[in-house]
């Protein structure tokens, strides 16, 4: 608006024209700043005043006090308590006034602990608490230009000076993740440039709460300052001046600036002055504005709050600049979304989701794939969140694998993204970590939020907890995360531990009735419902329910398990033998081709679920040295993105799974019908794959140790399913590594398993002429027994006594003592059958008493009973105990030394062999 001759903006205006400069504009931009952007959270004019006053004990004194400090405006009274405070008391207590002052603005100190910093008044100590963040009270205009500052490139960026003798501006920046860079001048001084392009130039002109003295009088505010004056000259060249919250007192720094404007036309500067009260013609009739009103390139913004606009300022900077990328995350947006959903999408495509593909973002977009109640339930939970309802910043979703999370959490990602225009939306894309560094450097944008996704949730642990350790330390509360994770690896993790304080978790609890009514009635409109067709309508959906409730938290994919079931039956095997058929028609990867790829992960899933012990399945680098991929990278385009597709198999991390077991099992089987030696080539593959992995690396990661003895997982007593496969894994991992004893000893043992107890016994023999050369000598222990088990399934009990007598004292743990003498009892048991010695009969005696005693499983617990069983049928005496029971075990040792088996002669050498395990052990 004009005021006679005088134009003035408005905060539109004001806005506009410092976004427009940020961004587009050829200057830096300097900042010259006063009380007016501190105001509300260090003390203000009449507060400081009256502070002055009370420094007044003296009644007379305090009447002149009184008489003196009576100007018609607060800067007027202000300097006349300073200037009276300085004549009477000293400039000391006037740095004490100011002091005190700033230290009301530290509320995250008690008043206590204020009083006691004041007091102290140690210039160490309270700069260190400014280094302290999060314990001072910010402005919204301070923290938003110190926001501001941090965000904006070298470039356009001049220096800050301000007349206020408070941190709060270079607090805000080191909050915001900026370096400022101080000054402070209490007398005359030089404007210095920064050493580093990223810091913030920020100068206190006036003085420094904590530093030197702070100037307040007019004596001391017009005493010429020649340096100050040259360095303005230079420190402002060319740059658009922006005052703001500074009301322009007549001193020497005013002077000084008003002479680098009348300058301005040889040394190329703007001056943006923005008055907080309205401007009107008397306000240009003397003074200051007077001179600066006819000026060219000045320009005038009156009812300018601080607190206001710099807020706002930052946000639409911040939104007209082009979105930052975080490497390994895509950007989502709405712009996103509407391309996705205008690809093509048939209806083979959304039967192959139910079939168990891999959800995509398409498939996230099409009206025919239901929506779960959890899709609601956690675009809910984040919104509380975003909202301030729930103080949380971490949604997670937490089931067992193959139970929909992945497409709940796509489905999720399009609502928020759909009805919220205040989010930013990163998706981390597989194998990406989340970098705290590279998420802080984001911008900050007022009433904005980021956000966060991540399938496969629990791989991110270490990352999310240092995220949010930076983000509390930063003062950051606008980064959010959505999650997904596999129930057991979350668990595994300690992930609801050590997230706790910032974690809200939603764990899943099977299909509800109204879910399996959600998906069968999308299965009935796509004609897809199989074989469940033959089910009366009205039960579909509960069988559905009850199908995947029978397995939930058993194994995993029970959902995917259930719908397989139901909509295949019978049929399943015919339609995995069609996906096997796709896959073989693929372009070959590597040395194999896609169908390969797949037995591969199917075999490991297999095994994986065999173990006795839970063990991981097949990894990607495993797989891409198998098939002759150059980086585990390429699995995921060349092998499981088309896995995917073909719902036959996915990843989780680095971690390959076949959608179902069930699919798995019908692959394996199909394949041994159609070529029996296809899957022997594959394991072959795989655990050469694993042991060179090994060789190279130096260490036997789980993955490694998973694939590597393969042989052992395949191979079960009584279990003939892939004894041809075990046998072929055994003798892979031997040629790889001759050398290894472990290896020799799971090929002895897998050898036995499958019958073969004379082939079993000749690696045993060779191993035990080559046993100094091995290089894991440790694994005798395992050696022995495996040897011995083979001699004993042979019928040499002679050998079964002997090798159980050499592992006694190699044992580490009672448990391996009792079984070794539990295996030793079968030996004498038998041997005595045929030989009736009454030495072998007592020291079964003494293997008896010397277990009894101790606590058993149930399996060993038969096998001592049998033991006590036989002693029984040959009237034997009481078992022994103690000393005597160990004489007795190692008499018949002794007796059958001589008698040996050659095969163990370089392993008994001469002399006897103790069989006394280590002191303390039984």
């Amino acid at each position: 608006m004009a005021i006679d001759e005088v134009r003035t903006g408005d905060e539109d205006d004001l806005v506009t024209r410092l976004k427009t400069l940020l961004i587009k504009g050829d200057k830096p931009v300097a900042f010259i700043t006063g009380s007016g952007i501190s105001f509300g959270a260090v003390d203000g004019v009449d507060k400081i005043v009256e502070n002055m006053r009370k420094l007044v004990d003296d009644a007379a004194a305090r009447d002149r006090f009184d008489r003196d400090v009576n100007g018609d405006n607060a800067g007027k009274r202000y300097q006349q308590a300073a200037d009276f405070v300085e004549f009477n008391l000293g400039q000391d207590e006037l740095n004490k006034v100011i002091r005190q002052a700033v230290l009301r603005a530290c509320t995250g100190k008690s008043t206590a602990a204020r009083t006691s910093l004041y007091r102290r008044n140690d210039p160490a100590e309270l700069i260190a608490l400014e280094e302290q963040t999060g314990l001072w009270k910010l402005t919204p205009g301070v923290e938003a230009l110190g926001r501001l500052l941090r965000h904006l490139p070298a470039e356009r960026r001049g220096p800050v000076i301000t007349t206020n003798f408070d941190p709060l501006l270079e607090i805000a920046v080191t909050k915001a993740g900026g370096r400022p860079n101080f000054q402070y001048f209490d007398l005359d001084g030089k404007l210095m440039r920064p050493h580093h392009k990223d810091q913030v130039n920020i100068a206190h002109v006036h003085g420094y709460w904590c530093w030197g003295d702070t100037l307040h009088t007019a004596t001391q505010l017009q005493k010429k300052r020649p340096q100050l004056h040259g360095s303005l000259r230079e420190s402002l060249q060319g740059h658009t001046v922006v005052v703001v919250g500074y009301s322009g007192w007549d001193d020497a720094f005013s002077r000084s600036l008003r002479e680098r404007v009348l300058e301005q036309n040889t040394q190329g500067s703007d001056l943006i002055w923005c008055s907080f009260p309205k401007l009107t013609a008397d306000d240009f009739s003397a003074g200051l504005f007077q001179e600066l009103h006819s000026l060219p390139r000045t320009y005038f913004y009156d009812v300018i709050d601080a607190n206001k606009v710099f807020p706002r300022l930052l946000g639409e900077y911040l939104a007209a600049l082009p979105q930052p990328g975080l490497k390994g995350w895509r950007h989502l947006d709405t712009a996103f979304l509407d391309k996705e959903a205008r690809a093509p999408h048939d209806e083979n495509d959304v039967i192959g989701f139910f079939d168990g593909a891999e959800p995509s973002w398409r498939t996230a977009l099409d009206s025919r794939v239901p929506r779960l109640a959890l899709v609601e339930e956690l675009t809910g939970r984040v919104r509380d969140c975003l909202d301030g309802v729930l103080d949380k910043r971490i949604v997670a979703a937490v089931a067992p694998m193959g139970e929909g999370k992945s497409i709940t959490l796509r489905q999720a990602t399009v609502d928020l993204l759909r009805s919220r225009d205040d989010i930013t939306v990163y998706w981390r894309e597989p194998g990406s970590a989340i970098d705290p560094d590279a998420v802080l450097a984001l911008p900050q944008r007022p009433d904005h939020h980021i956000l966060l996704v991540s399938d496969d949730g629990a791989l991110v642990v270490d990352d999310l907890q240092r995220l949010s350790l930076a983000c509390t330390a930063r003062g950051r509360t606008d980064v959010h995360v959505l999650l997904t994770a596999q129930e057991r690896e979350w668990r595994d993790q300690g992930a609801a531990g050590r997230l706790r304080p910032t974690l809200e978790t939603l764990s899943g609890t099977g299909l509800t009735e109204p879910d399996g009514q959600t998906l069968v009635t999308a299965w009935e409109q796509l004609g897809a419902l199989g074989e469940l067709e033959g089910t009366p309508p009205d039960e579909r959906a509960g069988r559905l329910v009850e199908l995947a409730a029978a397995s939930y938290g058993q194994r995993d994919s029970a959902l995917v398990g259930a719908m397989l079931q139901l909509r295949y039956g019978p049929l399943l095997r015919a339609h995995v033998g069609a996906l096997l058929q796709r896959l073989q028609a693929y372009t070959p990867v590597g040395n194999c081709s896609l169908r390969e790829c797949f037995l591969m992960i199917a075999i490991l899933h297999t095994a994986c679920l065999r173990a006795r012990f839970k063990a991981p399945p097949l990894s990607r680098r495993v797989l891409a040295r198998a098939v002759g991929l150059k980086s585990p990278d390429a699995v995921e385009w060349e092998i499981t993105d088309p896995l995917g597709k073909e719902a036959a198999a996915s990843g989780h991390g680095p971690a390959l799974w076949v959608r179902h077991p069930s699919i798995a099992d019908a692959a394996l089987d199909i394949s041994k019908e159609q070529d029996p030696g296809e899957l022997a080539a594959v394991v072959r593959k795989l655990v050469t794959a694993a042991v060179e992995i090994a060789q190279e690396t130096g260490t036997f990661d789980d993955d490694l140790h998973a694939a590597a003895y393969l042989s052992l997982r395949l191979s079960a007593p009584n279990e003939k399913r892939f004894t041809q496969e075990s046998v072929a894994a055994a003798e892979a991992a031997v040629t790889a590594s001759p050398r290894r004893l472990s290896f020799r000893t799971a090929q002895i043992t897998v050898l036995r398993r499958a019958d073969r107890i004379d082939d079993a016994l000749v690696v045993a023999a060779r191993t035990c002429r080559e046993l100094a050369s091995m290089t894991d000598r440790e694994s005798e222990i395992k050696f022995f027994p495996a040897w011995g088990a083979a001699a004993g399934q042979a019928r040499q009990y002679a050998s079964n006594i002997l090798l159980c007598g050499v592992t006694l004292p190699l044992s580490e743990h009672e448990q391996d003592v009792v079984v070794r003498l539990l295996g030793m009892g079968v030996g004498l048991a038998e041997l005595h059958k045929e030989t009736s010695d009454p030495v072998l009969l007592d020291a079964l005696r003494g293997v008896v008493g010397l277990v009894s005693a101790r606590r058993l499983t149930a399996r060993r617990t038969g096998h001592l009973n049998r033991h006590r069983q036989y002693l029984a049928t040959q009237t034997a005496s009481p078992p022994l105990e103690g000393a005597d029971a160990w004489a007795a075990v190692q008499a018949a040792v002794d007796a059958l030394v001589p008698t040996a088996d050659p095969s163990l002669a370089p392993l008994l050498g001469k002399g006897k062999r103790s069989v006394l395990p280590r002191k303390g052990l039984l």
